[in-house]
């Protein structure tokens, strides 16, 4: 049987030949923290106080994320910026100082101080279920998706030791960090974040996985590819994805395996394409589960298949060093019925993932600046700062007429200054 595998591609048609600012008011900040309260329910939140409600402290985040501020930042310029424009007229009490327009920056902290990492994780996910919303609505992104999984560390320089906090050496002058999973799906041509978890040192990585593509099934989308780093490749993932349906593509890890595989592909006993089998640990007196895979093997970068393959023959080559010469590629999907065209669908398939690494590198660019040691308030910085912000960075370059010329300073800058007229707000 034939299964024909398609890649979601861009939505042909002219582009518009200018744009608008997208939050024109305050009070557009206020109907997004609406929205994010009604996805996320208010039980889910904490009260607030007598005067200041969670849309009001949703306002002033949802600000801050789009800016790139902290909570201090954001509520302070949001704050004059509501007064100039005559969008609140403050009140001069007794003792001198004046009504504000949101909440002050310490009231925001003991908000998020008194929510949970669970909510926290809740909150992320409705304002993300916003933002797929609207994207759909417009026609942005469509109905079929490809989805990828991948993982980023955060440096953490506090005295905290829990289960939350890492070793590592991939940060420069810590030897700690906080390590977050992202999710990101691909479709007509846009790539938008989708889930952020922070998951502590033993916590398995599928739950959150299998979750965030139940999830979108929820929202109307559907799922046919999952992209995975070699840090997710275990039994478990692959097996419990292909029996929801969803194909998985994933780097095969330099076992004993795929050595034979190699060895067999480059002696010509078997095809580039190979039957794989990935076995799951089992406990004594257990069996051992598996699924079955096919591995598809390709030359690393600079090398080609042929001159490998001719170099080997000729004896200027061992086998040894024409197998670290090649890497394999683990897919649920058969490849029956595709023929020579299987190997090239599946590496541009794993290209794709390539996306979400560099979204990590452009949030890199501006370091966090959300100084707290809290659980909560560091995963709220990420949401804002390495998703939210780049989503809408996405939004708006699938339709404005300069593509990849819209920086995303240039475009953090219009998406509130054009509408407020307020240089640098």
């Amino acid at each position: 049987m034939t299964v024909c595998y398609k890649i979601p591609e861009p939505r042909s048609g002219a582009l518009p030949s200018s744009t608008c600012p997208v939050y024109k008011t305050f009070e557009e900040f206020k109907k997004i923290a609406d929205k994010v309260i009604k996805a996320v329910g208010t039980k889910n939140l904490p009260p607030g106080k007598s005067k200041w409600k969670a849309k009001d402290f949703l306002t002033v985040l949802i600000y801050g994320w789009l800016r790139g501020k902290s909570p201090d930042d954001a509520s302070d310029k949001l704050n004059k910026l509501a007064i100039e424009k005559g969008w609140f007229h403050p009140k001069t009490f007794a003792d001198g100082r004046k009504s504000r327009a949101v909440p002050h920056q310490t009231q925001v902290n003991d908000w998020l101080g008194e929510m949970d990492l669970a909510q926290a994780k809740k909150l992320q996910r409705a304002v993300f279920s916003v933002a797929l919303r609207e994207a759909k609505k417009k026609g942005i992104l469509p109905r079929d998706l490809i989805l990828e999984y991948d993982t980023t560390v955060r440096g953490y320089w506090g005295r905290r030791r829990d289960k939350h906090i890492k070793g590592t050496t991939k940060v420069a002058g810590t030897h700690h960090a906080r390590q977050y999973h992202g999710a990101m799906v691909h479709g007509g041509g846009v790539a938008l974040y989708v889930a952020l978890d922070h998951v502590a040192k033993g916590e398995s990585k599928v739950p959150f996985m299998l979750d965030t593509a139940a999830w979108l099934k929820r929202l109307g989308f559907k799922v046919n590819w999952v992209l995975m780093d070699r840090e997710y490749y275990s039994y478990h993932a692959l097996a419990d994805f292909k029996a929801k349906g969803i194909d998985v593509v994933t780097v095969a890890k330099d076992y004993a395996q795929l050595r034979r595989a190699k060895e067999a592909y480059i002696s010509g006993r078997k095809g580039r394409v190979q039957e794989f089998i990935v076995t799951s640990g089992a406990k004594k007196g257990q069996a051992a589960k598996s699924v079955q895979c096919w591995v598809v093997l390709y030359p690393k970068k600079k090398y080609h298949l042929q001159a490998i393959f001719r170099d080997f023959r000729n004896g200027a080559m061992t086998i040894d060093q024409a197998c670290k010469r090649l890497y394999g590629l683990i897919t649920t999907a058969p490849p029956q019925g595709h023929g020579k065209k299987f190997p090239a669908l599946i590496r541009r398939l794993y290209r794709t993932r390539w996306k979400i690494e560099t979204g990590y590198r452009i949030a890199d660019v501006k370091h966090c600046s959300w100084r707290s040691d809290r659980d909560v308030t560091r995963f709220m910085d990420e949401l804002g700062r390495m998703y939210l912000l780049q989503d809408a960075w996405s939004d708006q370059r699938a339709t404005d007429p300069r593509g990849n010329a819209l920086t995303l300073e240039k475009f953090r800058d219009e998406l509130i200054d054009a509408g407020t007229c307020q240089l640098n707000a």
